[in-house]
């Protein structure tokens, strides 16, 4: 029996690959369900993040698993297999378990060491065994990832510093707009990306900061509980006109700000196309605003691959713990591999 990973991430293909196959939480039960139902396939999981859409799976036959992964892949999101092909990596045996290992650990995140990955990766698992999709080797092997990347964070400095994405989301705002003081920020979306959003700006001098979310009563709640004011989802349009700052980070399959919401905001007050600068930071996965407001003027819009440039200035420290990390990410696959009588060299694989 062995395990196979198949899937993309930040490193390997835009967001625009990335929104189209990804999963939405309340669907990836169903997903699984029909995943393993593969004859081929014995058991799964399905880790689908902002930065990566991942499919786990044992099977004997490793080379017939990968082609029927990537098969359902693009079944399941009604794509020709050919246009994402080229953008996914396979890896099988011993190779799958040290990635696996490597993203827990952080050192796969487009933040290095950053901890809401392990979070994920344990939801991702605990959704599997919630419809007994997993076996007992895609137990050991999540199980061990868990207390591999604890002990990777313990023992080396790959988690030290203040490096988030909020922290990343304020260098961007303060390089564009000079200052985060006296802004006025909305942020659409409820989850715990926004809500760490709203406390680090808070703390940054925001003038106000307004959440909004299409649950008012959710949105009423976390805003209370932190400070923030709320903004109610059905008038928007009326909050842009007094927002200098935009950040979405919500669930939703479908865009929440489009082109022409903007354009018809704007006119409301002609001369704000030609004095008003409105930034424009979009979180989501799929993305909630419509990239084409990149081309109104006045208006600047940020992805999450567009982080990348201030993450990496901000990385080098976390960098330097790397090599240990991975030793000791190496050292357990090695043990594991011995423990489970796991074949000793992986399906050669060919990578992007």
């Amino acid at each position: 029996m062995s395990i196979i990973v198949v899937g993309t991430n930040h490193k390997h293909s835009p967001i625009r690959i990335r929104e189209q196959l990804a999963f939405r939480k309340n669907k990836i039960k169903g997903a699984l369900v029909n995943m393993t139902s593969y004859k081929d396939i014995k058991a799964g999981v399905i880790l689908s993040t902002c930065n990566r859409v991942e499919l786990y799976a044992t099977a004997e036959d490793p080379k017939r698993a990968s082609i029927i992964l990537k098969e359902f892949l693009a079944d399941y999101h009604r794509k020709e297999l050919n246009t994402i092909e080229p953008y996914l990596y396979t890896y099988i045996g011993k190779e799958a378990i040290r990635h696996l290992f490597r993203v827990a650990s952080g050192l796969d995140s487009q933040i290095t060491g950053e901890s809401q990955i392990l979070e994920q990766v344990r939801y991702a698992y605990q959704e599997a065994r919630a419809v007994e999709a997993t076996d007992r080797l895609l137990d050991t092997i999540f199980d061990n990832a868990i207390m591999v990347s604890l002990r990777v964070r313990q023992e080396t400095g790959i988690s030290e510093g203040k490096i988030s994405i909020a922290s990343t989301v304020a260098q961007l705002i303060k390089s564009k707009c000079g200052s985060i003081k006296n802004k006025k920020i909305l942020i659409i979306g409820v989850g715990k990306i926004s809500q760490l959003l709203t406390l680090h700006l808070k703390e940054e001098g925001a003038r106000a900061v307004f959440i909004a979310n299409r649950s008012y009563e959710k949105a009423f709640q976390i805003a209370r509980s932190i400070g923030a004011e709320v903004a109610r989802f059905d008038r928007l349009k009326e909050k842009l006109l007094d927002t200098d700052i935009i950040i979405s980070a919500t669930a939703s399959p479908h865009l929440i700000l489009r082109k022409e919401d903007i354009l018809e905001v704007l006119g409301y007050r002609p001369s704000a196309i030609d004095h008003r600068q409105l930034l424009i930071i979009d979180l989501a996965v799929p993305r909630d605003v419509d990239p084409d407001v990149k081309y109104i003027k006045g208006v600047s819009l940020f992805c999450l691959d567009d982080l990348d440039f201030i993450i990496e200035d901000n990385l080098e420290n976390r960098k330097q713990s790397i090599p240990q990390a991975l030793d000791i990410i190496n050292k357990e696959v090695g043990n594991l591999c011995l423990s489970e009588c796991l074949e000793s060299e992986p399906e050669p694989v060919p990578l992007l």
